[in-house]
Parts: C-alpha cells; structure tokens; sequence
C-alpha cells in the first residue's frame, strides 16, 4: 500500500510539473506586461484588462482581432 501512495504521488508532481511549465514559457513569448516597442497589439474590447501582445492575431478570450496600440506621447 505504502509503494502504491509513494508511485501515485510522484506522477501527480511529475504532471503538475510538466504541465505549469509549458504555458509559462509560452506566455512569455507572446504577451509584454511592460512593452517599450512601438508595435504593440490589443483586444479592442479590452478582455485582458490593458494586456498587450508583440504581434498580431486574435484575442485568446473574445477570439476577435488584436488591434494596433496607438501611443499618446
């Protein structure tokens, strides 16, 4: 019984582990919390709360097109 929890416990943390990591690295590629580049897309509905991505494509929530970021300087 003791083998059986210990082998059990170690695929729960060996799946928690492979899981969590692939969407972080994922995350980091596509969206800028804090961008300094001039191209900067967003939801035009503003799903995400103000979060911007560096390149476009759709909105993951909404699924419609990431308008261009016009800067106000």
């Amino acid at each position: 019984m003791k083998k059986i929890l210990v082998i059990a416990s170690f695929a729960l943390l060996t799946f928690s582990a492979v899981s969590c990591g692939d969407k972080a690295k994922e995350k980091a590629t596509t969206e800028q919390a804090d961008h300094k580049h001039a191209d900067a897309y967003q939801c035009p509905m503003d799903c995400e709360n103000g979060k911007t991505y560096d390149k476009p494509g759709t909105c993951p929530t909404c699924k419609m097109d990431l308008k261009k970021v016009e800067h106000k300087h």
